[in-house]
């Protein structure tokens, strides 16, 4: 059987090319064989943090937007919330339905339709900074939760001494992916102008293995393919570790 889905490039994200692959090829789709999806699987300790933070809330509907391979949402169900996962990419989204069996739906936040106030929670983990339009992005949102509803976004930080110290060379800005640049007083004010209050902002660290360090120091340096050839060389990829270079900000807001 063949199936319609985007392949990715060496990280893991698709290319907006689709490209007929084989059940085979989904079957190859692992953590063992795919950078980013070991990635997501490496954060769950982190993002684990979010579902304590809401653990005391009466249970209802939690939406993950950009939800990928559905890790989070896997543990979220866990603990007894309802959940939706909107994923732009097929191949991820075929893989959170199989392996967790989880309601996720292939396509974007911007074209999916749902009741007004009637999400508990919304997360989502490094998607604003992708949106053309990011206050439309959280109004769209807003709408959809109920009183008192949460949204929890994580993004980069550009007022963290990495971006200061580094500026063009920082990682994330030469990431061909990202429009908008947030420090936290400009995603806090963001929040705040479409109706939400802030009830918690931090700045947090990430786990990941030392070869996904030396690659993002590669890309820093103009030096990927030596860096790449240094880990597979050593098998830095299957040394983890926790690491808070305090370039990461995640805001905690309520609608009320």
């Amino acid at each position: 059987m063949q199936i319609l889905i985007p392949i990715g490039d060496e990280t893991g994200i698709e290319t907006p090319n689709e490209k007929i692959i084989t059940e085979e090829q989904l079957e190859n789709f692992t953590p063992e064989k795919n950078q980013y999806l070991r990635k997501q699987y490496l954060q769950i300790k982190d993002q684990n943090k979010v579902l304590d933070f809401i653990d005391n809330r009466e249970r209802g509907i939690l939406l993950e937007i950009g939800a990928y391979a559905g890790n989070f949402c896997n543990e979220a169900q866990k603990r007894g919330w309802e959940i939706i996962g909107i994923e732009p990419y097929k191949l991820p989204t075929l893989y959170a339905k199989k392996t967790f069996n989880l309601n996720f739906i292939n396509t974007t936040f911007e074209k999916y339709s749902l009741k007004p106030d009637s999400l508990a929670i919304v997360v989502s983990f490094h998607v604003i900074e992708h949106v053309y339009n990011p206050k439309e992005f959280i109004l769209k949102i807003y709408g959809l939760l109920e009183k008192n509803g949460i949204l929890v976004l994580e993004t980069p930080t550009y007022d963290s001494l990495t971006f200061k110290l580094l500026k063009h060379r920082e990682r994330s800005v030469r990431y061909n992916g990202h429009i908008y640049f947030f420090t936290r007083k400009t995603l806090g004010e963001l929040v705040e102008s479409c109706g939400f209050k802030i009830i918690k902002h931090e700045i947090v660290g990430r786990t990941l293995t030392l070869g996904r360090l030396l690659t993002n120091i590669g890309t820093i340096l103009g030096a990927k393919n030596k860096f790449n050839n240094l880990i597979r060389k050593f098998h830095l990829e299957k040394v983890n570790m926790t690491l808070n270079m305090r370039d990461i900000q995640r805001i905690y807001c309520e609608k009320y």
